[in-house]
């Protein structure tokens, strides 16, 4: 199979957090060619269709579970159209980094190397501990920061104990990707420059005229590499930043609306309502509840 060239998919991190979670629905899944720096543990539901994974093609149907490591290219194309109930894509990022210091600190999770290691050919796992994974995800984003680690733990574990999963690739590719270097250090250093300013009113052509290009560049960018607009992402950045400031300190809400770039602290209270489905206020107490249960 003709593989394109693969493109680098930038995971927004949140904030006060060490790796992500994401659950999307589509009527029709078609991904691009990409890769990430972070593992990537991916879950169909309501799916069927085919994935590669570099040079692995395969059929992939209703509860299928795959972890790919950091730097191997694949896409999911579904191939039947279901309309009704939709596609369901649960997605767990987690950094190479992050796993290696926690194994190293901690003598438990060191049984997970060999897991990781597999993952660099792609592992596919078996319907009973996906089903176990979705058991556990599906109360996730009711826990704190820190009851959510515990069940990411618990889905490592799962992984590790799988018996039936299997190794996709006959062997492990190269992973140079030198035509994506420069993509790479440009998406740092605009994700760089948003962090040092995104409390600013920072516009498009700023950020153009930082990073000497034009403003079509950089929206292609977004486009390409992050899957969503400058204000998109910029909106998201700010509201993660106001997340963190509501779990950790007892600052006002309009201050803090206003230290991460708001003027208008109705429209702060709606945007953060739409992202977070609770208010500020909401949001605030829930984590206090949290705390003292």
């Amino acid at each position: 199979m003709f593989m394109q060239q693969a493109t680098i998919e930038k995971v927004m991190q949140r904030q006060g957090y060490s790796w992500r979670y994401r659950k999307i629905e589509e009527r029709y899944k078609h991904d691009e060619w990409h890769f990430h720096q972070e593992y990537e543990l991916v879950i169909h539901r309501h799916f069927r269709g085919k994935g590669f994974i570099d040079h692995y093609e395969g059929e992939f149907g209703n509860y299928t579970m795959v972890l790919i490591g950091p730097g191997l290219p694949h896409r999911f194309v579904e191939v039947q159209t279901t309309a009704s109930p939709l596609c369901e894509t649960h997605v767990i990022w987690f950094r190479k980094e992050w796993i290696a210091n926690m194994m190293f600190s901690c003598v438990e999770m060191r049984k997970l190397e060999s897991l990781l290691k597999r993952a660099e050919k792609g592992i596919e796992f078996s319907e009973n501990t996906c089903r176990q994974v979705l058991a556990l995800l599906e109360a996730l984003p009711s826990h704190s920061s820190i009851a959510q680690l515990g069940i990411l733990l618990q889905v490592l574990s799962a992984l590790g104990g799988d018996k039936s999963s299997r190794t996709l690739l006959s062997y492990a590719p190269q992973k140079e990707y030198n035509a994506e270097k420069a993509s790479q250090e440009k998406i740092e250093k605009v994700c760089q420059y948003l962090e040092e300013h995104f409390s600013q009113a920072v516009t498009l052509s700023e950020l153009a005229a930082h990073m000497n290009t034009s403003e079509s560049s950089i929206h292609r960018l977004f486009a390409v590499h992050f899957k969503e607009s400058f204000s998109q992402y910029l909106k998201k950045l700010r509201l993660n930043h106001a997340a963190e400031l509501l779990q950790t300190t007892s600052k006002p809400i309009g201050l803090i609306a206003e230290s991460v770039g708001y003027r208008n602290q109705v429209n702060f209270n709606r945007q953060f309502k739409d992202y977070k489905q609770m208010t500020p206020r909401q949001y605030r107490n829930s984590y206090k509840i949290n705390a003292a249960v």
